[in-house]
């Protein structure tokens, strides 16, 4: 397969051009009302920097994937404990699963509770720079975790597999979901 960007291919590239449009449409807008004399509060720099930040982290996955193929796969395996093809599902790795997807559940309710207190503190840039940094750890956190959890499914058929990662991929959207509303 011929790569257009980093690892991405035709659909990842176009994808990756749409959200860079996205990106400068935002900045466009937010610039424009600037330079029209609006003044900027620190929930409009908060706003944007955090959307700017994230944008940013989207924009440069193939940059960040072509830096982790240089980790050697069995570490990379070694360090996230994917289980071997004839290791059985247990309840240690539903019990597991749902402990990180907690814990990725109150990250996002530390990212609301304190993001609050550092846009009072400390301004709206600085905020945006660590609840964007604690929303992309969180993110990353819940997302190990279900790589983990629906890689014991890939041995059976592919149905059970596609419900085993729906169901799994719902639960942790709804645990995320249930952070970011406890801190609101």
């Amino acid at each position: 397969m011929r790569f257009l960007v980093g690892s991405y291919g035709k659909w990842e590239s176009l994808i990756s051009a749409i959200v860079f449009c996205l990106f400068l449409f935002l900045n466009f807008v937010f610039f424009a009302a600037i330079f029209e004399g609006t003044s900027i509060d620190d929930k409009s720099e908060f706003m944007i920097l955090f959307v700017n930040c994230v944008l940013f982290v989207i924009i440069s996955l193939p940059l960040i994937t072509r830096l982790l193929t240089k980790i050697p796969d069995s570490k990379f395996k070694e360090f996230l404990e994917l289980p071997d093809t004839d290791e059985k599902f247990t309840y240690s790795n539903l019990s597991s699963f749902l402990g990180d997807q907690a814990l990725s559940s109150f990250l996002a309710t530390v990212l609301i509770v304190t993001g609050r207190d550092a846009i009072a503190t400390y301004g709206g840039g600085l905020a945006a720079l660590y609840v964007s940094f604690l929303f992309v750890v969180a993110l990353i956190l819940a997302a190990l975790s279900l790589v983990r959890f629906i890689s014991h499914f890939t041995r059976y058929h592919w149905f059970y597999y596609a419900l085993a990662a729906t169901l799994s991929t719902s639960i942790m959207f709804a645990f995320f979901n249930v952070g970011l509303r406890l801190g609101a």
